[in-house]
Formats: C-alpha cells, sequence, structure tokens
C-alpha cells in the first residue's frame, strides 16, 4: 500500500510535468498530425516543390519559343526544316541517320 501511496503523492507533486509530458508524448507520437508524421510530408513537399520549379522552367522556356516563332519567320522556316524535313523547290535533303556505327545518308530527288 506504500507504493501506491507514494506513486500519488510523486503525481500530484508533478502533475502539470506529468500533463505536460502525457501532451508531448501524444502531439510527438500518437497524434495523426504528430511530428513523425510530420517529417516525411515535409520531405515529399519540398519534392514537389522541385517538381513545380522544373515544370515552370520548362513552361518558360515553351513559352520563350513559342513567342519568338511567331515573331520570327526565319526561326519558323528553321524548325520546319529540321523536324518535319520540309524544303523548297529547288533544295535536296540529307538525313543522316545514326545506328550504332553506320551512318546512313538518304538524299531526296529534286521535284
Amino acid at each position: 500500500m506504500s507504493k501506491i501511496h507514494s506513486v500519488w503523492l510523486f503525481m500530484c507533486k508533478h502533475k502539470y510535468f506529468i500533463t505536460i509530458l502525457f501532451i508531448a508524448l501524444i502531439v510527438g507520437v500518437v497524434d495523426e498530425d504528430s511530428f513523425m508524421n510530420r517529417h516525411p510530408r515535409q520531405v515529399h513537399i519540398d519534392v514537389l516543390r522541385q517538381e513545380i520549379a522544373h515544370y515552370k522552367h520548362q513552361y518558360d522556356e515553351a513559352d520563350s519559343k513559342i513567342r519568338e516563332l511567331e515573331s520570327n519567320k526565319k526561326a519558323v522556316e528553321k524548325i520546319a526544316r529540321e523536324r518535319y524535313l520540309m524544303k523548297r523547290a529547288n533544295e535536296d535533303v540529307f538525313v543522316f541517320v545514326n545506328e550504332g556505327n553506320k551512318a546512313l545518308a538518304e538524299d531526296t530527288e529534286t521535284k
């Protein structure tokens, strides 16, 4: 009986400390929004912010290319020649394809 009484006296004497410790335990470990659960979420948020920055950079580059294409006709011609292999009526187009060590050149005929 004296052990129970001594524990009770200890709890009564340090009730505020025990209460604060109990709340800290709940907030720090047990709760759904505890510090243990917040760290992985914060890491995930940081990764998502990096992805946002990456996609914003890609968007800015694409936007500047679109503005250039809208304002510069030579840029449109360059894109048409490089990507779509377009040519003028009196030109020949050579396409080089790298397949390992082989280089293949294709000559299109003039129409």
